[in-house]
């Protein structure tokens, strides 16, 4: 048979087996963990941004105020000759800031 002592040897060393083989289960995990998890954070601002742009896309289609575009031009040469700015033009009227600036020079060839 074997001796006591020789087994308690035994025993001690596979514990001692068992908890590096532990040890390198936690550790092997904890470096993987980032490739096995999804995104959320970066996921949730996506949705988030999307909803935003979804609700402006609404209002737009709601606030069809200038739909012809001889009242745009219009109001474009009015609030010109009100001092506004050609960003604050273009904000007011929801177009762009080039597109003020087309409207405005075309005035000025005239």
């Amino acid at each position: 048979m074997i001796d006591k002592n020789l087994m308690i040897s035994i025993l001690i060393i596979l514990l001692i087996i068992d908890f590096l083989i532990l040890i390198i289960f936690v550790f092997i995990y904890s470096k993987f963990k980032k490739f096995m998890e999804l995104p959320w954070e970066e996921i949730r601002e996506s949705v988030e941004r999307a909803q935003e742009l979804v609700k402006k896309l609404e209002e737009l289609q709601q606030n069809k105020e200038y739909t012809d575009k001889k009242e745009i031009i219009n109001l474009v040469y009015q609030l010109n000759n009100q001092g506004y700015s050609i960003r604050e033009i273009a904000r007011k009227l929801r177009i762009s800031e080039a597109e003020v600036e087309i409207i405005l020079s075309s005035k000025r060839n005239k």
